[in-house]
């Protein structure tokens, strides 16, 4: 009896061992395929960065060429210096670009690291608006904001902070003289909600789909100054960061309104501030 016990416990521990080496295994197998598709991710990232910079810079070397060209035929110091100086704006633009890009690139491939902390997202939606009115008194705009009191979130401060002005960089782009653009932020059924909608021309519904992709820009008659069209892109970008999203809708105002959500489970409301 003693022997057959024996027999069975051998058999136990086998089919024990085989489901442990299986697990073990297939465990193995799903890291090594996340890994690879992980691997997969960054080498087309890496691949569609350097097609991106490449489209966008031709315009700039091309122009850049054609300046320095012309003002090495002539032999006039004030032309000169006029030269240098539109080569270096023209220099920052494309280094402005290959930041953007190169950033985008680290964000959609997961390699940016997101430091979440409480944030006090009433306090730094006040200090856009504050950052901002000037230059948007400069335009000839209005910018206001409707911002509910004592907003704690979690999240990364910084990376807010960009979508932000992204956002609001994005309307003073496209609202002419005259208009309105408005921030507002709210906490909805443990949804953090920041929306900046303007009284401009607004998204046609068939670019709506588009307007988050790289390098996609509006007609020139519906902007005030050109873009490299990679701000939206780093908007979402950022909000995938931070386990949000944002979509754009039509505003009340008659324009657009870009509206930035982010999860529970990334913003939770807090206890209201201290007075």
């Amino acid at each position: 009896m003693s022997g057959m016990w024996l027999f069975v416990m051998i058999l136990l521990l086998g089919a024990m061992a085989a489901g442990v080496g299986f697990w073990w295994v297939r465990r193995r197998e799903q890291k090594v395929a996340m890994l690879r598709e992980r691997l997969v991710t960054v080498t087309q990232c890496a691949r569609q960065t350097g097609d991106n910079i490449a489209h966008d810079l031709r315009t700039p070397l091309t122009r850049l060429r054609g300046d320095v060209e012309a003002a090495l035929r002539q032999d006039d110091a004030a032309a000169h210096r006029a030269t240098l100086e539109r080569t270096l704006g023209e220099v920052e633009g494309m280094q402005s670009i290959i930041n953007a890009l190169l950033t985008l690139g680290q964000a959609e491939a997961g390699g940016i690291r997101v430091k979440k902390r409480p944030v006090d997202l009433t306090a730094l939606l006040e200090e856009m608006l504050e950052l901002y009115i000037p230059s948007a008194e400069e335009r000839q705009l209005r910018l206001e904001g409707r911002i509910a009191p004592r907003m704690l979130i979690e999240a990364d401060r910084q990376l807010l902070a960009r979508i932000f002005s992204n956002l609001l960089d994005n309307a003073l782009k496209y609202v002419p003289a005259g208009g309105l653009i408005m921030l507002t932020g709210a906490i909805k059924g443990g949804r953090a909600e920041i929306t900046v909608e303007d009284s401009g021309p607004g998204v046609p519904q068939e670019m709506r789909e588009k307007i988050f992709e790289r390098f996609t820009r509006l007609d020139s008659s519906r902007t005030i100054a050109s873009g490299a069209g990679l701000g939206l892109s780093l908007v979402k970008a950022f909000a995938r960061l931070l386990q949000g999203d944002v979509t754009i809708g039509s505003s009340s105002l008659g324009g657009a309104a870009f509206s930035v959500t982010l999860p529970a489970s990334a913003a939770s409301v807090s206890t209201p501030f201290p007075r």
